[in-house]
């Protein structure tokens, strides 16, 4: 699957695992309206921005130096749990007078963060063989 492919697959998936989120969210009367609305779509952009980045990071990196791949993964994952920390802390203020309780925003980045961390994964696998060559 070329890059671009992956790109956009991560980010449909991404947007049907919040549009998911929503419904359960809803049915099982834990977040609804227009607050919860909010506070899953800047979830799911900040999730997914950094996970865009850091795909094509380790993809470019698989491409090049196909041992330096799962180091690649390992970095990216990293910076994508310091970005999502430090945006829970700061946006999670930012949107206290939306009425958004920073827990809900927090519950919602980390559901969002599990989804494309797995998204992630599995497009960064796909298309490879084993001894990291393609």
């Amino acid at each position: 699957m070329r890059p671009a492919r992956k790109v956009v697959a991560l980010v449909a998936g991404s947007a049907l695992g919040a549009a998911t989120g929503l419904v359960v969210a809803e049915q099982l009367e834990w977040a609804s309206g227009t607050g919860a609305a909010l506070a899953a779509a800047v979830a799911t952009a900040m999730c997914v921005t950094t996970a865009v980045a850091t795909l094509v990071f380790a993809e470019k990196v698989f491409e090049r130096a196909p041992l330096l791949g799962p180091m690649a993964v390992l970095l990216g994952t990293g910076m994508r749990m310091t970005v999502a920390v430090v945006g829970v802390v700061m946006l999670g203020q930012a949107l206290k007078p939306h009425g958004i309780p920073p827990d809900q925003f927090a519950r919602w980045v980390a559901y969002l963060y599990i989804v494309t961390l797995a998204l992630e994964c599995g497009l960064l696998m796909t298309g490879r063989q084993s001894g990291g060559t393609r």
